[in-house]
């Protein structure tokens, strides 16, 4: 299994030199043509493709300011599909199919362009190849996807790089991930090598959970591979600790020189493996904020590029550990949308078009209260793998937000089916006192919930 960690390092030590060819010929782009448009193209058109996709038009004025969108996906009805201009239905895995979409927009790799891996489930190494050979413009470089979509070439990295991390192995079987048990110990963290949002992952308390592991992690990876990593799980996280995702972007200043920007360190809870909560601002000591910040630029400065960083990261006191990384906007981090001046998926898109960025839109715009976003689910009883949804009675929902007093809001994502637990849309609400404003987020989600109506 040498081997395995071998390909891994070598594909680090490529993408800090690649970084620096990269970096050498990328320029701040001075105009929007109508006529020779900036094609952006999102690869996964969930909730985090709506978020970027949506701000060409309202922060550059879409199509006709200079910026054409393309929006592609597995299903028919995804959340983006009505905000681009073009979209597609491909079999992302298919890198065949997914090559074909990208040429038909950009057949020229010369020509003004982007492209945003939104989504794990792809054929991720054929985009590297896009990007390292062709020349095509893998948002943020072709080598950071490849890396960071990989949760073993992640840990390699951290290791890289110096940042703090806990302890892990790695297993290519059943008996491997039992061996492992044994040795460290539970509870442990096992995580499919390609995942995110948590899926394929167990929290294992039990020997049972670690004997169904590895099945579950392989089965149910965003993407192909039969690796999992297996981490210690700190027992004290849950007690004394918390989770931050930093977001750090990489974009040119007003001088044409491409730096490293700080975002608030965002919090988030979780009672399983999925992303259920995150507010701002955080919780989290002056020196865990340092922590947090100087761990994740190291990771952005060292792949670099031009977009957003989210480094997910464990809090314990003035203790951090770093877990995984993806460059890209974040689950965790939609609640920018109503925290920050500009949300992560307008700086996301705005720094990778090349657009020279102030730190100003990066700051807090919410003054002396908490801003919690909480998930809206499907219901776990769901029968069948894709149920259609019929609708959502939404003006039951604004009505109740307003009724009970709350300074709240709803979004919601639109998905035409669902599944048991599937994200169908974020509860916000704000407070003062931080416990406040997650009880009332948790409210108007568990209203949301019973006000989406699916056929049955």
């Amino acid at each position: 299994m040498g081997d395995i960690i071998e390909e891994r390092e070598k594909i680090i030590e490529e993408a800090a030199q690649f970084k620096k060819e990269y970096e050498s010929i990328l320029e701040p782009i001075d105009e929007l043509n109508p006529k020779r448009p900036f094609v952006y193209i999102s690869i996964g058109g969930g909730e985090l493709g709506d978020l970027v996709l949506t701000a060409a038009k309202r922060e550059l004025g879409g199509i006709n300011g200079g910026i054409m969108t393309v929006a592609i996906d597995r299903y028919e009805g995804f959340p983006a599909q009505d905000v681009a201009d073009y979209y597609e239905i491909v079999d992302m895995l298919n890198g065949d199919a997914l090559e074909k979409c990208i040429k038909k927009y950009i057949p020229d790799p010369k020509e003004p362009h982007a492209i945003y891996l939104e989504i794990e489930r792809i054929d991720t190494l054929r985009m590297f190849k896009l990007g390292k050979t062709e020349g095509y413009r893998i948002v943020s470089t072709p080598y950071a996807p490849l890396i960071g979509m990989d949760r073993l070439g992640t840990k390699l990295l951290f290791e890289k790089v110096g940042v703090p991390v806990v302890e892990w192995q790695y297993a290519d079987s059943e008996e491997e991930v039992k061996r492992i048990a044994k040795d460290m110990g539970l509870p442990l963290i096992i995580k499919p090598i390609m995942t995110s949002s948590g899926h394929g992952t167990t929290i294992a308390r039990t020997w049972e959970d670690v004997e169904k592991a590895y099945e579950y992690a392989v089965k149910h990876a965003r993407g192909r591979g039969d690796i999992v990593v297996v981490e210690r799980y700190l027992e004290e996280l849950k007690e004394k600790g918390t989770e931050i995702t930093q977001l750090v972007l990489r974009h040119f200043d007003e001088n044409g020189n491409i730096v490293t920007s700080l975002l608030p360190p965002v919090e988030h809870k979780r009672p399983g493996a999925t992303y259920h909560e995150s507010w701002l601002p955080a919780t989290i000591s002056e020196e865990a904020v340092r922590k947090c910040q100087e761990y994740a630029k190291r990771v952005a400065e060292y792949l670099g590029g031009l977009g957003i960083y989210a480094v997910e990261q464990f809090v314990i006191g003035d203790e951090v550990y770093n877990s995984e990384f993806a460059n890209r906007p974040h689950d965790t981090g939609m609640v920018t949308r109503w925290a920050l001046e500009k949300d992560e998926g307008a700086l996301h898109l705005l720094a990778s078009v090349g657009l020279p960025l102030s730190n100003e839109l990066m700051r807090l715009k919410v003054k002396e209260e908490y801003c919690v976003a909480h998930v809206v689910l499907a219901p776990q009883d769901l029968h069948g793998e894709e149920v259609p949804v019929r609708g959502w009675n939404a003006g039951k929902v604004y009505a109740y937000i307003r009724k009970k007093g709350y300074k709240g809001d709803i979004w919601y994502f639109g998905k035409p089916t669902a599944y048991p637990s599937r994200r169908m849309g974020l509860a916000v609400a704000y407070h003062e006192d931080i416990e406040e404003a997650r009880r009332r987020a948790e409210e108007i989600a568990h209203f949301a919930e019973k006000n989406i109506i699916y056929e049955v």
